[in-house]
């Protein structure tokens, strides 16, 4: 049996215990698990009072970004902005690490017997000056949008989230995964980091913000989160 919460689908399942366990997966599905006598009156009103927090749990874990790619071999696909990019790795003795966009490639430049460790740092650089380049053109666009801006921004590879943003100090953190996927996430991101600044929380205000600069919001998220 499924139950709606604020949007939210939560299966309900009836065990033998005592009390009632509310939880949300890796994957975003949000569970509760309820005595076999427990009356649907009392689940009703239970799922309402945790409401905020099933909101706040679903909508983090929806926005943790995927693991990077371990390896980093020739052959490998390496997504750029949404769209896939063939790795090679080129060895060569003497020569400084790097890497640059080619067309459809990335050429990594490594001395021979480089390990795996090394030469996701060199790409790592090239990755996050793409990030960069577009955070410097897209930011002042929607913070002519908005009326919000933002003191200072950076860029982090972080493991749980897609940004972050201080509202005391105005400063934004954006994920260097996010270089990944396709543009419009990354306008998503920043819109959503900005409006931290006028509404901490993630509430019908938070939401409602959303709307009005960014009506197809969940369409996007959707994209990122795929």
């Amino acid at each position: 049996m499924t139950i709606t919460v604020d949007g939210i689908p939560v299966e309900l399942v009836r065990r033998r215990m005592k009390n009632m366990y509310l939880r949300v997966k890796n994957d975003g599905r949000a569970v509760l698990s309820a005595p076999l006598w427990m009356p649907r009156a009392d689940i009703d009103a239970f799922l309402a009072a945790h409401a905020a927090w099933l909101r706040k749990t679903v909508d983090a874990v929806q926005r943790r970004p995927p693991a990077a790619p371990a390896h980093t071999a020739t052959g490998e696909t390496l997504y750029l902005w949404g769209a896939p990019h063939v790795l090679v790795v080129r060895e060569v003795p003497g020569a400084l690490p790097r890497a640059k966009k080619d067309g459809a490639r990335i050429v990594l430049t490594v001395r021979p017997g480089t390990d795996d460790a090394h030469r996701a740092a060199v790409l790592k650089e090239i990755l996050r000056a793409e990030l960069e380049r577009a955070v410097a053109e897209r930011l002042p666009v929607i913070e002519a949008r908005t009326g919000l801006h933002a003191r200072e921004w950076h860029t982090k590879d972080m493991k749980t989230r897609w940004g972050t943003c201080n509202v005391r100090a105005r400063r934004i953190w954006v994920n260097l995964q996010l270089v990944h996927h396709p543009r419009i996430c990354l306008d998503y991101l920043l819109l959503h980091e900005l409006l931290h600044l006028v509404e901490t929380h993630h509430n019908a205000h938070f939401y409602a913000l959303m709307t009005r600069y960014m009506p197809a919001w969940k369409d996007v998220r959707a994209l990122l989160n795929r």
